[in-house]
């Protein structure tokens, strides 16, 4: 039902893979960005966002239903070396029309390949409190919640706290059980 691509900009080594997605990462990444940052993230922009896919490398995905765009995931701070990942951050955005069953979906088949794919051990989200779809897909996909971030940041002004999620590959024999 949904496939992951790899979307690669590699400006130094003149590498593209998947470019023809990217009108509508940035397109989504404008209109969900004042959900995704907070007061000290750089002004999203067109140079910001192609940054943004270089610095993750193979770690940047474009989610599609069918053929149709749905949206983007990446992994981001990871944790390891380039010949092993232990652990990596998830970010997320998708289309409002393919909110809950297609994004429980694509989260059931995610979270698997990052572990059997990517060798991951563990996998991290640091969600806005407020945010209660996210933090629903994340226990909906076995996440726990470790702790809250009290005053991490400031978001409108305002001290803002952060819950912070994770998922350890030993915890995926119990995901996905609704």
């Amino acid at each position: 039902m949904c496939k992951f691509l790899k979307l690669i900009i590699d400006r130094e080594n003149s590498r593209y893979e998947n470019t023809e997605y990217l009108s509508n990462v940035i397109f989504l990444y404008l209109r969900y960005a004042k959900f995704l940052k907070d007061d000290y993230a750089p002004e999203a922009n067109y140079e910001s966002i192609l940054n943004l896919i270089e610095r993750c490398g193979n770690l940047f995905f474009v989610i599609l239903c069918g053929e149709d765009f749905a949206g983007f995931v990446y992994l981001d701070n990871p944790i390891g070396n380039n010949e092993r990942l232990h652990s990596c951050e998830i970010t997320a955005c998708v289309e409002k029309k393919y909110w809950g069953n297609f994004t429980k979906c694509a989260a059931t088949e995610f979270f698997p390949y990052c572990f059997t794919t990517l060798g991951l051990k563990k996998i991290k989200a640091q969600v806005y409190p407020f945010n209660t779809r996210v933090k629903a897909i994340l226990r909906f996909s076995g996440f726990k919640k470790d702790g809250t971030l009290r005053g991490e940041t400031l978001k409108n002004g305002e001290l803002q706290d952060i819950e912070v999620y994770s998922l350890l590959k030993s915890d995926l024999k119990y995901c996905f059980v609704d």
